[in-house]
C-alpha cells in the first residue's frame, strides 16, 4: 500500500453535518436516518447524505493503491462514488468505483466484497461490464476497478427519447439476459437490475454496438450486512424489486428475471410497472397488484401478443411460474424477431482520443501475468534450476523441461491469458469452429523467442474457409501525461507485426524473414473473409483442423527482413553485400487488391530500396531467381508514374500497368529510375515460384567502387558458372566505366 501522499482517503466528515436530516427532493419530506430510498414517494436518495460525500473531497492527480490515478468524479451514490482513472504504469482508463469507509466498518463485510470481486471478476461476457481489480485502502474505503465505458445509462434514454419500439426493447432484454446467463451460471444473482445500471455503448466508431449491464455483486454486499428491506433502507430499487426480494426470502436467478420483466415493462410504456406514494406501497403492489396490460399505458406503442406475454411470465408473483432460467426467457424473445441489434442513434460513440486507451481485461490480465512472473516465477527458476542441476550430477539426467509446450491446441485461446503455449519449431494442430453468435472462432498461441531474429511462420490452409494470422508483441509506449511531473511514463502494449492473408479460400499462409524481437510472441488464427470476398460473416464450421509452425531461420546474415512489402517498409539493399530472401505466394492483380486493402499489406510482395546515391549515377539490381518457378520484377518508379496516369485519367480509360519484367532460369540485372522522392525503389513478387524458395539480390551504381555487391554475388555462385556469366555479361553492358567490374573480368579471364 503506498504513502497518505498517493493514497486516496475520504475527507473527515463535519460533525453537525452528520447530523443533518436528509429532505426528500421529491416530497420534501424530512427524513432522520440516510435511507436510499424515500419511505414516502420511493424517490432515489443515494448521495443526498451527510456520509454519502465523504469521498468528494478527492483531488485529481491522486494515485489510489499506487496505481489508479483519478483524472475526474463520474458520480456518487449511498455506498460511495465512482471515478475515471487511469492506470499510471499501462496508461489505459479505467473506472474505480470507491466505497465509503462507513461502509465496510465490518471485516466479515469486506471479506464478503473481495471474495464477491473475484467471482465478479471472472464473468466475461462482452454484455457484462468488465471488473479487473479491487482492494482496501489505508482508511478502510473498498475499491473496485472495472471497464470504464463512456455514455449514457438507459435511465438518461428513457428520460430523453420516452417509451422504445418493441424490436428495441428485445435487442435490449436479450443482450441483458446473455449477460444474467453467464452470472447465473457462476452463482451470481445481480439483485439490482434496473434502467440506471444499464449502458448504452458502441466500442469504437463504426465497431460492434452493445449493452452493458453494470454493478454485479453489490446489492449482495449489502444484504449480507443484514440491512433491512423494511426500515426504508431498501436492498435493490422499489419499482423492479421481486416478491421474494420484497419479503426477504432467499432469491434465485428468478428474481433478476422479474426485474428484467419489470425493465422492459417500463422501455415499452415510458412509465415504472408500480407507482404510489409511498415506497411501501409500491413494494406491497408487487406483492399484491396483478400485472396491468401494457396496452393500458402506451395504447400508441404496438406491442405484439407474444412480446406482451414474455413480459407477462416475467412478472409471475410466484418464482416457479416465470422462466426457468435467462436462456429460456431469451429464447422466447429472439422468437418474436430474428437477429436484434440496438440502433445506431441511441448509442454514444467512443471518442477517437479514447480508442486505444481504454483498460481491457486482456490488458489487465497480461499485465498481471507480469507481475507475477517477475515476483514469483524468476524466483522459483532459479530454485527450479538449482534442483535441476543437481539431479544432473546424481542422475546423468540430458533435459529438463521446466513448461511443457502444447502440440494441440487448448481451448478456450481467444484471449492473452488464455493463449496455447507452443514450442519453436514445433507445429501445433488447431481447429476452427464457431465461437458463438455473431463471431468466428479466434485461436491464439504464445511463443517464447529465446532472442531476437528472423522467423519463418507457416499456416496450412481449410477448405471453405479463408484463416488470417496476425502477429503481435508487447512494446514499449509512453502514456501521455502520466509519470511523475507530468512526464510520459513507460508502459507496454500489444502491438501488430504483421497481419498475413496473401491468400484466399482454402489456401495456406507463409512468411519467411520474419523480424521478431526476444520475448512473447503472440499468433492470433482467425477465418474471415478474404479481399476479393463480398462482405460477410465469419463461416461456421466444425472444429476443421489446421497446423500452425513458427521456425528460426539460421543462415546468413546479410537476408530478407519481413515485413518488406510496402514503400515506407522497404529493405535497403547494401552496395557491398548480396543478401539472401525468399519468395512469397502467387498474388494476382496485387495492385489492385492493395487499393481494396490498404490497411493490411500483402507479405507476397518484397519491396527493397536504393538510397544515398546521386541521381546522376545509375543504378541497378541483380536478381537471381529461384532454381525453379519465376519472379516478377517492376520499378517502383514505373509504378509511381502509373499511379499518376490512371488518377488522370479518372474520367476515361485508365493507363495499363507498367509490365513486370519475368525473371526465370539465369539472372537478370534491372536498371531504377528514382521515385519522386529520390530513392530508388524494387518490387517482387512470385510469377510461379514455390512460396519460400530461395533466390538472390545484389545491388550496384555506376559511381567508384560501385559493383561490390555484385562482386559478392558472383563469388557466391562459384557452383553456377552461367549464373556468373549472365551477372558479369549484363554488368559489363550496363556500367562500363566500373574498375571494380574490370578487375572482376581480368580475374575471370585469367581462370
Amino acid at each position: 500500500m503506498s504513502g497518505t501522499d498517493t493514497t486516496a482517503r475520504s475527507r473527515p466528515r463535519d460533525a453537525e453535518k452528520a447530523d443533518a436530516p436528509v429532505i426528500c427532493p421529491s416530497c420534501a419530506r424530512v427524513l432522520e436516518a440516510e435511507p436510499n430510498f424515500c419511505v414516502s414517494c420511493g424517490a432515489d436518495l443515494r448521495g443526498l447524505g451527510a456520509t454519502s460525500d465523504t469521498l468528494s473531497g478527492l483531488d485529481a492527480s491522486q494515485t489510489i493503491d499506487g496505481r489508479y490515478r483519478v483524472l475526474e468524479k463520474l458520480g456518487e451514490g449511498g455506498m460511495g462514488a465512482v471515478f475515471k482513472v487511469e492506470h499510471v504504469r499501462m496508461g489505459k482508463i479505467a473506472a474505480l468505483k470507491v466505497l465509503r469507509p462507513d461502509v465496510a466498518l465490518d471485516k466479515a463485510m469486506k471479506a464478503r466484497f473481495l471474495q464477491e470481486s473475484r467471482v465478479v471478476a471472472k464473468l466475461s461476457h462482452p454484455n457484462t461490464v468488465q471488473v479487473f481489480d479491487a482492494g482496501e485502502l489505508d482508511d478502510g474505503a473498498l475499491f473496485m476497478a472495472m471497464e470504464y465505458l463512456p455514455g449514457k445509462d438507459l435511465a438518461w434514454h428513457l428520460k430523453a427519447h420516452g417509451p422504445m419500439s418493441e424490436e428495441k426493447c428485445v435487442a435490449i432484454a436479450v443482450q441483458l439476459l446473455s449477460s444474467l446467463s453467464e452470472a447465473h451460471e457462476a452463482g451470481i444473482i445481480h439483485r439490482d437490475i434496473k434502467p440506471a445500471n444499464v449502458m448504452l455503448v458502441r466500442r469504437r466508431k463504426g465497431g460492434d454496438e452493445q449493452v452493458k449491464l453494470l454493478d454485479f455483486g453489490i446489492a449482495k454486499l449489502a444484504e449480507g450486512d443484514g440491512r433491512s428491506s423494511t426500515t426504508g433502507e431498501f436492498i435493490g430499487t422499489p419499482a423492479y424489486m421481486s416478491p421474494e426480494q420484497v419479503r426477504g426470502d432467499p432469491v434465485d436467478a428468478r428474481s433478476d428475471l422479474y426485474a428484467i420483466g419489470a425493465l422492459l415493462f417500463e422501455l415499452a410504456t415510458g412509465r415504472q410497472l408500480y407507482t404510489g406514494p409511498t415506497a411501501v406501497s409500491i413494494i406491497k403492489q408487487h406483492l399484491e397488484t396483478p400485472v396491468p396490460r401494457l396496452s393500458e399505458f402506451a395504447p400508441q406503442v404496438p406491442v405484439s401478443p407474444g412480446f406482451e406475454q414474455v413480459v407477462r411470465t416475467a412478472l409471475e408473483k410466484e418464482p416457479g411460474k416465470r422462466f426457468a432460467d435467462a436462456e429460456a426467457m431469451k429464447r422466447a424473445l429472439e422468437a418474436l424477431r430474428g437477429a436484434v441489434k440496438v440502433p445506431t442513434r441511441d448509442l454514444t460513440p467512443m471518442p477517437d482520443e479514447l480508442a486505444g486507451r481504454m483498460l481491457s481485461r486482456e490488458d489487465f490480465d497480461q499485465y498481471e501475468r507480469r507481475l507475477r512472473a517477475q515476483r514469483v516465477l524468476w524466483p522459483l527458476a532459479v530454485v527450479v534450476t538449482l534442483l535441476v542441476v543437481a539431479g544432473l550430477a546424481v542422475r546423468g539426467l540430458q533435459t529438463v523441461r521446466l513448461v511443457t509446450a502444447a502440440s494441440v491446441e487448448a481451448e478456450p485461446n481467444d484471449q492473452v491469458a488464455r493463449a496455447t503455449l507452443i514450442a519453436l519449431g514445433a507445429p501445433v494442430k488447431g481447429a476452427m469452429g464457431a465461437a458463438g453468435e455473431g463471431e468466428g472462432d479466434r485461436d491464439l498461441f504464445v511463443a517464447q523467442l529465446p532472442e531476437a531474429g528472423r522467423y519463418r511462420l507457416t499456416l496450412s490452409g481449410v477448405a471453405d474457409l479463408n484463416l488470417t494470422l496476425e502477429v503481435l508483441q508487447l512494446e514499449r509506449v509512453t502514456a501521455e501525461g502520466a509519470g511523475p511531473e507530468g512526464k510520459g511514463a513507460p508502459a507496454e502494449r500489444l502491438a501488430r507485426r504483421l497481419f498475413l492473408d496473401d491468400q484466399g479460400v482454402g489456401d495456406g499462409e507463409r512468411v519467411d524473414g520474419l523480424e521478431l524481437a526476444a520475448g512473447a510472441v503472440y499468433l492470433r488464427v482467425e477465418e474471415q473473409a478474404f479481399v476479393t470476398e463480398q462482405p460477410r460473416p465469419p463461416r461456421e464450421k466444425s472444429l476443421v483442423p489446421y497446423t500452425l509452425a513458427l521456425e528460426a531461420m539460421p543462415g546468413a546474415v546479410h537476408a530478407e527482413v519481413e515485413p518488406n512489402d510496402t514503400a515506407l517498409t522497404a529493405q535497403p539493399l547494401p552496395l557491398t553485400r548480396a543478401i539472401d530472401a525468399w519468395a512469397g505466394a502467387r498474388v494476382d492483380e496485387v495492385e489492385r487488391l492493395t487499393e481494396q486493402r490498404p490497411q493490411a499489406p500483402f507479405s507476397a510482395v518484397d519491396v527493397y530500396k536504393v538510397s544515398e546515391v546521386p541521381l546522376a549515377e545509375q543504378v541497378v539490381v541483380a536478381v537471381v531467381p529461384p532454381a525453379e518457378g519465376a519472379l516478377a520484377v517492376v520499378d517502383e518508379a514505373q509504378l509511381e508514374a502509373w499511379h499518376q496516369r490512371k488518377a488522370s485519367s479518372a474520367q476515361g480509360r485508365p493507363a495499363p500497368p507498367p509490365p513486370a519484367k519475368v525473371v526465370k532460369g539465369l539472372p537478370e540485372l534491372v536498371a531504377l529510375e528514382p521515385c519522386a522522392d529520390g530513392v530508388r525503389r524494387l518490387r517482387v513478387s512470385s510469377v510461379s515460384a514455390v512460396a519460400g524458395a530461395p533466390y538472390r539480390l545484389a545491388a550496384a551504381t555506376s559511381g567508384p567502387n560501385g559493383v561490390a555487391g555484385l562482386v559478392d554475388l558472383v563469388r557466391a555462385l562459384e557452383a553456377s558458372p552461367s549464373a556468373q556469366a549472365a551477372i558479369i555479361d549484363g554488368a559489363t553492358r550496363t556500367l562500363r566505366s566500373s574498375p571494380e567490374l574490370t578487375r572482376l573480368l581480368e580475374g575471370r579471364a585469367r581462370k
